[in-house]
């Protein structure tokens, strides 16, 4: 564990584990905002479980998100693992101090090198920036998403940028949804059913940016949506894990480069693509700040 902080957020990154988050904790109060640890927390390899694992804190995903089949040549007979290759194994520490704190890694499945920074641009603000490059000799198509599992004991309330805004279920239920209503209500702030959980992505953002407002405090991010144009949001109410595991509740606030949790789910176009020698970056921006004037809005 190695640990990041500021003058008021204290940050644990996990190198051993997937270079997660562990806890983000604000030192004024002593609140953590992401789901504590389920778990012991233990390196994950390769072909293990995701789910056998410790599923808390903030994670990155890529290539892919759900576990599923490498779609193109020549890497068709790959299947990646559960929340992609980037939550298994280890990142090698390269820089590490009070800020900036620098991991590094290479692809198993895929011929490629990755580089994740993560430091404090003011006191209640971080930036998670990216750069991958391809290795190989082949264009590598690849999805992004963060993985951010914050607590939501209470009221809430979704906050995007106006505008012509659209989303669709994952699995997909066929429909096409104007953003915020769906069968359950006003997703923006009111919660699906009591034992239930339901992953939607949205699109049609005209800025980069999203905040979830919460009782006591906001998590605002923020993107090139140029570059990751879609919010994906997983609200669960209790409803995961279903097996014998104690459930619990969170929404992940989930900035990402394409509508889909699968690599092979939508037509070629809808996925970046990463040229053969070429490289991509990246960044997210992670403010939390108290939030005593901007509780959320009753239903």
């Amino acid at each position: 564990m190695v640990q990041i902080e500021s003058l008021t957020l204290v940050v644990e990154v996990l190198p051993e584990v997937g270079g997660k988050i562990g806890p983000i904790r604000d030192k004024l109060s002593g609140r953590e905002f992401l789901v504590a640890p389920r778990k012991p927390y233990r390196t994950i390899p390769l072909d293990g479980d995701w789910l056998q694992y410790d599923t808390s804190g903030m994670a990155d995903c890529f290539p892919t998100i759900a576990a599923g089949p490498y779609p193109t040549e020549p890497w068709d007979a790959l299947r990646l693992p559960d929340l992609g290759e980037w939550t298994h194994g280890s990142w090698n520490v390269i820089e590490a101090g009070e800020s900036p704190l620098v991991l590094e890694r290479t692809g198993k499945a895929l011929p490629y090198s990755a580089r994740k920074t993560i430091r404090f641009v003011e006191a209640r603000a971080l930036e998670f920036s990216y750069c991958v490059r391809n290795r190989g000799e082949f264009p590598m198509r690849y999805m992004w998403s963060a993985h951010p599992l914050i607590s939501v004991d209470g009221p809430y309330e979704l906050r995007l940028p106006a505008g012509d805004l659209h989303f669709r279920t994952f699995p997909s239920d066929g429909e096409d949804h104007a953003w915020p209503i769906f069968t359950s209500g006003n997703l923006s702030r009111e919660w699906i059913p009591h034992g239930t959980d339901l992953k939607v992505f949205i699109t049609g953002l005209p800025e980069g940016w999203c905040e979830l407002h919460l009782a006591e405090h906001t998590l605002r991010f923020t993107f090139d949506v140029r570059v990751t144009p879609v919010v994906g949001v997983w609200f669960n109410n209790l409803g995961f894990p279903a097996r014998d595991a104690v459930p619990f509740r969170c929404i992940a606030v989930e900035p990402c480069t394409s509508p889909s949790d699968l690599l092979d789910d939508l037509t070629p176009d809808a996925y970046p693509c990463i040229p053969a020698g070429g490289s991509v970056a990246w960044s997210l921006g992670l403010e939390i700040r108290t939030a005593d004037r901007e509780r959320p809005r009753k239903a």
